[in-house]
């Protein structure tokens, strides 16, 4: 079990808003903490050791970054370069959002993996728009989930980074916050939030921070 596989301490928060992460990047991380991925792993959209690596225990795998800016694939209209049931695990994080034929690229991850193969992935929900080079959509559980199954995956888990809403629109504005004030805003803003959650309990399901994702083939 990776030693990481627990949730974020308010020191791992803090320290995480300081050095630069935003309270998405620190919650995915740690949720991510809590898979293991083995054999041949493809990261497609990431790039050159992207920081969840220290996160996903990954060590018993060998892990390819595919990403327009390293291999020069487009996504939209490129076949994975990748034979039929040839990958044993596709990590896809904070990519579905930028392609508009995401069903074209779910359809291919289903294509390169091996059988009981999987895919863990994030997408973020409640972000500001940022293009990479375009910024198309944001998905629901639901949606999700269906696009997994449509896909032909089994198993889908769709897992929420469910914080509320006050700490929702805190995580779009602490990166413009400076760093030395990041944990001051953090610990007034979360004790706002968890003063609302108790009024509104059903605002955590309506105000995700985004969705980890993981299915597998069989």
């Amino acid at each position: 079990m990776n030693e990481l596989n627990r949730h974020p301490s308010l020191k791992d928060i803090v320290t995480g808003l300081y050095q630069g992460r935003s309270l998405t990047r620190i919650l995915m991380n740690f949720e991510l903490s809590k898979y293991k991925l083995i054999g041949k792993v493809v990261d497609i959209g990431g790039a050159r050791n992207p920081d969840y690596y220290k996160y996903i225990n990954i060590r018993e795998a060998t892990v390819e970054p595919l990403d327009g800016l390293i291999s020069g694939i487009d996504f939209e209209v490129d076949d994975l370069p990748y034979a039929d049931k040839s990958i044993d695990s596709i990590v896809c994080c904070n990519l579905l959002e930028h392609i508009f034929d995401y069903n074209r690229l779910m359809k291919e991850m289903y294509r390169v993996l091996a059988p009981s193969g999987s895919v863990l992935g994030f997408v973020p929900f409640w972000t500001g728009f940022h293009p990479d080079p375009a910024d198309y959509f944001r998905y629901t559980h639901q949606a999700l989930e269906k696009i997994c199954v449509n896909a032909g995956f089994s198993n889908v888990k769709i897992t929420p980074l469910a914080q509320g809403p006050i700490l929702a629109n805190f995580n779009t504005i602490v990166l413009s916050v400076p760093k030395i004030l990041r944990p001051l805003f953090y610990i007034f803003y979360s004790t706002l939030n968890a003063a609302f959650i108790k009024l509104r309990p059903d605002s955590l399901r309506r105000h995700p921070l985004g969705y980890i994702f993981y299915m597998q083939k069989h």
